[in-house]
């Protein structure tokens, strides 16, 4: 009995070893595979980061520069940097939607602006290290501009202008519509309107959660707001240069033609050759000296379009 029992008991001692050894393998394999999916995971985030960067650079002034807040009438947060100082004018730099404004060819811009204007930047809601959500329309983006031109305006300069590009160039356009403030404004590759996205609605939150790992917060709730080809025929008689692309594709042809035709002699057009959407493809220097023209001679006269 003593030695049956006791093979018994051996018996169970294997089978438990056995089991052991089995959980042990088990947990070595999951372990394994953790790893080499972490591995995975981290490669594919690694080329992603790699990618954005690629497609969207981002970078900080190499001028000394300034940053702040500010707070919009619905009270979202606006951060701004200043570049430069001790200028006599100003310029507002407004960035394209999804980039925000440590954008490398916005920074680039300014940089160069900045030999001549002190030169404010900012992130519309929903980007960069502004707080909020940017919606489907204007109304969000021009109180965003709204605040900034308002509190650049209180700080006494002689001129003040805006250069946007895109989402920038449709609210400092319409903004320059509807408020006094600015002294002359260049829209760059600006839709004149909103593209109707009813037929894409069902693709919207997969858009939007990719826009998110860009680093752009978006929501599809229609938000409303004026659009540059409904402000077009009233705008005042202040210096205006609408910059568009040849290769653009983000909105129509026959949209901007309208848009033109509702401002007349008030704006002056660049059609850019081989440009593609917010490109200037070596038109910088030209953009430039527009502006340090307009803020030498102000509000004076109309300005010329050319084809």
């Amino acid at each position: 009995m003593k030695g049956s029992r006791g093979k018994a008991e051996s018996r169970a001692g294997q089978g438990t070893g056995g089991e052991v050894r089995k959980r042990i393998a088990s947990g070595a394999r999951a372990a394994v595979a953790s790893l080499l999916a972490g591995g995975m995971a981290a490669a594919v985030v690694k080329r992603f980061r790699a990618w954005r960067e690629k497609v969207m650079p981002r970078r900080d002034p190499l001028l000394p520069w300034e940053g702040y807040s500010l707070c919009s009438r619905d009270g979202t947060r606006i951060a701004v940097r200043r570049i430069g100082g001790g200028k006599q004018g100003a310029l507002i730099v407004a960035h394209p939607a999804v980039t925000g404004q440590r954008y490398a060819p916005l920074v680039d811009l300014a940089e160069m602006l900045a030999a001549h204007f002190d030169v404010y930047t900012f992130d519309f809601r929903g980007h960069g290290d502004s707080s909020g959500i940017l919606g489907l329309g204007l109304a969000g983006p021009l109180q965003d501009m709204e605040t900034v031109v308002d509190h650049v305006r209180e700080k006494g300069y002689a001129w003040l202008g805006a250069v946007g590009f895109s989402l920038g160039g449709m609210t400092s356009l319409v903004h320059a519509a509807l408020r006094p403030g600015l002294d002359a404004v260049a829209s760059v590759s600006a839709p004149p309107a909103l593209p109707d996205i009813e037929p894409y609605r069902r693709w919207l939150p997969a858009w939007f959660l990719f826009l998110r790992l860009l680093g752009a917060r978006f929501s599809a709730v229609p938000e409303g707001g004026p659009l540059p080809i409904d402000v077009a025929e009233g705008f005042p008689p202040l210096p205006l240069l609408v910059v568009h692309g040849e290769r653009e594709a983000f909105y129509s042809r026959r949209d901007l033609e309208m848009m033109l035709e509702k401002l007349g002699d008030r704006a002056e057009f660049w059609e850019i050759p081989e440009a593609g959407h917010t490109e200037l493809a070596g038109r910088e220097l030209d953009l430039v000296r527009w502006l340090v023209e307009r803020s030498a001679t102000s509000q004076a006269g109309s300005p010329a379009r050319n084809a």
